[in-house]
């Protein structure tokens, strides 16, 4: 009977360790089978808004992370462009995304000036690292690529003008502004001579880069296109006349593609954001088959068109001064509002040269000066001397017009023209400088740069009216960054009050100017005009 019991207890003990060994196995097979392979799935859901320019292929790198599983956290992707997403972000609007993946660092730090200069409360955004990029290139037709590559063209000859540039928007096409910054870096900060190429640039303004491309193809002068490596791949896949991407000599630059994040993003979005860029990172061929480079700017494979070599992306913190730098081009390009305030004391009527006086020479380069505003402004012209209409020495003798308007644009000509049946009197220069600007300031026109262009050739003759100290304390009362008036003054001859001039300039972030020779005249009035929107800062 003992031997019995024991031979039972030891059969109990077998099949409990049998039990537990099988039972500890099937627990340990549960979690395997219920957990998703190591890479597969993200560590949460991703809304995420891209650029066109992105979205493909980022779509396609998501489908291949997480292939057939159903099992994974959504992965939403939402196209929209770069601009749209950033201006709704500057207008304090609440992200819709947990990834915002713009074709540019530009845009993160565009938002962000944007919605501190309307002082909005906006989304706190952190740049991450690059996942993409592409060069800028200048895109055309095959003869013009061979001389361009014969030259060895860059953003620093275009001042010679042998081609026409189309520019896509810079405020809504992130290369623009790339193309912009190189084009400032080419001519090593020089604000007059990047002045001069930028408003030659508006000239070739095109909304997107599809027309740029479209316009370089058919041109029958030299023209290039100013895009991206992907806008010419994408063009050539459906074009008649296909263009050839021609890399400039001097600056080389690039767009680079960031992953954005909201500051205050959670941990698992993190971990999930962080899988993402490594996919994209090992998705060098999904880059490919869209046009896109990798972060470093390296091509997938050697091409016949020059295309294999390395051009990096810039650096994220470019995006800030290429922001800086579309900021100043639509300051340039604004549409002007300008009052011209013009001495027609009885000084003026002294000769200049042998057979000309101050204002004949005036008058010219008036007309000159007038000629060279775009369309798009507007302008206004008053004159001054002592006491022109009672005690007031300032008088408006064409009011505000658009120079669009051909009927406004010649009445101003000729009022030019015939500013010497004007002349007369002492100079009552402070308070005809008080009065423009408070006119300015209580019409001002958002959008557009208002200023008061002061031509003068003596000092102020008024001792009824301000002195100099009244006129700048005054000044200094109407001044609101939110909206400027500058007065840039112009001292025509030796007999000027060049001293108070800068002062006044100075007062409303203007600029001074003079012109002490007669042949002067004509290039400081026309130097004054075109260098109005980068004041006070063109060197």
């Amino acid at each position: 009977m003992l031997i019995l019991l024991g031979v039972i207890l030891v059969l109990v003990v077998a099949l409990a360790v049998v039990l537990g060994i099988f039972l500890t196995r099937e627990t340990a097979a549960e979690p395997e089978n219920e957990a998703a392979p190591a890479g597969d799935c993200l560590a949460s859901s991703l809304r995420i808004t891209a650029d066109p320019a992105v979205a493909g292929a980022l779509e396609a790198i998501v489908d291949d992370l997480t292939e057939s599983r159903s099992d994974c956290p959504d992965v939403t992707i939402k196209t929209e462009d770069s601009s749209v997403t950033a201006e709704a972000l500057a207008a304090g609007s609440e992200p819709d995304f947990d990834v915002w993946v713009p074709d540019s660092a530009m845009w993160p730090a565009r938002a962000a000036g944007q919605a501190e200069l309307m002082g909005v409360d906006a989304a706190d955004l952190e740049v991450g690292a690059a996942i993409a990029s592409t060069p800028i290139v200048f895109a055309a037709t095959e003869p013009t690529a061979a001389a361009l590559d014969a030259e060895g063209a860059g953003f620093a000859s275009l001042a010679a003008r042998t081609v026409a540039p189309v520019l896509p928007d810079p405020s809504s096409v992130s290369a623009s502004s790339a193309a912009l910054l190189a084009l400032q870096t080419a001519l090593a900060g020089d604000a007059r001579a990047f002045t001069t190429l930028a408003l030659g640039l508006d000239a070739g303004v095109v909304p997107t880069a599809d027309e740029a491309l479209a316009a370089a193809s058919v041109a029958t002068a030299p023209t290039i296109a100013v895009t991206t490596e992907q806008a010419v791949r994408e063009f050539n896949e459906d074009a008649a006349t296909p263009l050839v991407p021609v890399y400039p000599a001097d600056v080389k630059p690039a767009v680079a593609v960031p992953i954005v994040t909201l500051a205050g993003a959670s941990e698992e979005t993190r971990a999930a954001v962080e899988a993402l860029s490594t996919a994209v990172a090992d998705g060098g061929d999904h880059l490919a088959e869209h046009g896109l480079r990798d972060a470093a700017g390296s091509a997938p494979e050697p091409t016949s068109d020059g295309t294999d070599g390395v051009v990096a992306a810039s650096d994220l913190t470019d995006g800030v001064n290429q922001a800086a730098v579309l900021r100043t081009w639509q300051i340039l390009t604004a549409p002007s509002r300008m009052l011209s305030l013009n001495d027609v004391s009885g000084s003026m009527f002294q000769l200049a040269t042998a057979d000309m006086r101050r204002i004949d020479l005036f008058e010219q380069a008036a007309v000159r000066a007038i000629n060279s505003l775009s369309t798009d402004s507007s302008l206004a012209t008053w004159v001054f001397s002592s006491q022109r209409i009672g005690a007031q020495d300032w008088q408006e003798i064409v009011p505000f017009g658009p120079l669009s308007d051909a009927a406004h644009k010649q009445r101003t000509i000729d009022t030019a023209n015939n500013l010497d049946s004007l002349v007369g009197g002492g100079t009552g220069l402070y308070d005809s400088v008080l009065a423009a600007v408070k006119y300015m300031r209580e019409t001002y026109v958002p959008g557009q740069v208002n200023l008061v262009l002061l031509n003068t050739d003596g000092y102020n003759e008024d001792d009824e009216g301000l002195d100099l100290q009244g006129l700048l304390t005054e000044l200094e009362k109407l001044r609101d960054p939110a909206k400027p008036v500058a007065v840039i003054a112009i001292g025509y001859g030796p007999d000027t009050d060049q001293a108070a001039l800068e002062q006044i300039a100075a007062a409303t972030d203007g600029a001074a100017y003079q012109a002490l020779q007669p042949t002067d005249i004509g290039t400081v009035l026309i130097d004054a005009v075109t260098q109005r929107g980068c004041r006070p800062n063109c060197g």
